[in-house]
């Protein structure tokens, strides 16, 4: 069974550096001041996308400011999102090897913990975005995000995380079992994985 986990762990953390690695990078831009001198790093381009800027200016605070602050919020959001979806990707990446599936009628059962512990992940992502996007938050650059800004942030989170959690889960996956049923089992290079 170790051997097993031992076998998947290397395809988990592939599967999870795919969309890891970019969000680790716009943690890294959010955290340097909006006007350094960088092409990538230090830009403001997400506190223009998600911000209301002109409901700044209108209440009299500082743009420099509500956007450091904002890129702090988004920044600190990004990392409690990674967090959350590697936690759970990995217990059920661990944990997927402790099914009994191989005989018949079980896969089904392999299935469902699925759906169930996805749904979690989901809900998790969810309840993160919310919890740091709401108005009576810690950060008070939440109440500078327009209603459309932090809908499409809690959404564009949400789908962003969750295809994280798929697919280091989708190449994670206990795949010593034989069920025919099982997704990870039909990927071409499954003899490979």
């Amino acid at each position: 069974m170790i051997v097993n986990i031992l076998k998947t762990l290397p395809w988990y953390f592939v599967g999870l550096a795919v969309l890891g690695a970019p969000a680790i990078l716009l943690i890294i831009s959010l955290f340097v001041l909006p006007d350094a001198e960088s092409f990538f790093f230090g830009s403001d381009w997400v506190a223009n996308i998600f911000m209301d800027m002109d409901g700044i200016l209108d209440d009299g605070q500082d743009p420099y400011m509500a956007t450091s602050d904002f890129n702090t919020m988004f920044a600190w959001l990004n990392i409690n999102l990674l967090i959350v979806t590697f936690i759970i990707s990995l217990g059920w990446s661990i944990g997927s090897h402790f099914l009994n599936i191989d005989e018949p009628g079980k896969a089904k059962f392999f299935g469902l913990s699925w759906i169930i512990v996805s749904g979690a992940c989901i809900g998790a992502i969810i309840v993160v975005c919310s919890v740091l996007l709401d108005f009576s938050s810690a950060f008070e650059a939440s109440q500078d995000l327009t209603a459309t800004g932090q809908t499409k942030m809690i959404i564009l989170s949400t789908i962003y995380y969750g295809l994280m959690y798929w697919l280091a889960v989708i190449l994670g996956t206990a795949r010593q079992a034989r069920s025919a049923v099982l997704l990870a089992n039909k990927l071409p290079a499954r003899n490979f994985l």
